[in-house]
């Protein structure tokens, strides 16, 4: 039967567990290889505490601050000024969509709907002089990324030589206060209407 380390709660414990017989003494506390199960295990028992802190930052889906920047680097996407966590973490896992599918319509309308953006994508101008535009219209927005990273996104996943005819079928939002004006005028957040 075969006992994992992380079921044990000393290191030591299971150290002295993986040891052959011969080496066990009846008397662990006299054996000089039970003291260096100690010494080890209680190194290995810090090192486990810092890795179960350590390892939930090096994910991207639980990763916060530079940690995230630092996951967000190798998939070419970059935090943007005053940009949360959901947000950034919302576009490092859309990351890998937007580069495969690039350059197709199809592929715009998955990567956006990854992005929190429910379009129709159509091409109204087919045959005629007009042929390179297609037209983008937003439907529905879940506010995890600003608005403008749609347009970033755009750019990246249109076909080659095309242009984007966007139409916003979105409610407009508002400046929300909180109802209170006390500041001198100034409006604290904009609140989409989802």
């Amino acid at each position: 039967m075969s006992r994992p380390a992380d079921s044990i709660a000393k290191l030591a414990d299971y150290l002295w567990w993986l040891l052959p017989v011969f080496l066990k003494k009846k008397d662990r506390a006299a054996s000089m290889v039970a003291q260096f199960c100690e010494i080890w295990g209680e190194q290995l028992d810090d090192a486990r505490k810092t890795l179960i802190v350590l390892i939930p930052e090096l994910l991207v889906t639980t990763a916060s601050g530079a940690y995230l920047d630092l996951l967000a680097r190798p998939r070419k996407v970059f935090r943007q000024q005053n940009e949360s966590d959901t947000s950034l973490r919302t576009r490092v896992l859309a990351a890998h969509i937007l580069q495969r599918k690039g350059g197709t319509l199809p592929g715009m309308t998955e990567g956006l709907a990854r992005l929190g953006f429910t379009v129709d994508v159509s091409e109204p101008y087919r045959g005629s002089s007009h042929w390179p535009r297609f037209q983008l219209c937003i439907r529905t927005w879940d506010g995890q990324v600003s608005f403008p990273i749609l347009f970033q996104a755009v750019r990246r996943l249109k076909p080659a030589h095309t242009r984007a005819v966007l139409d916003c079928q979105l409610e407009p939002g508002r400046w929300d206060d909180d109802g209170f004006l006390d500041d001198g005028g100034v409006l604290d957040d904009f609140i989409a209407n989802l």
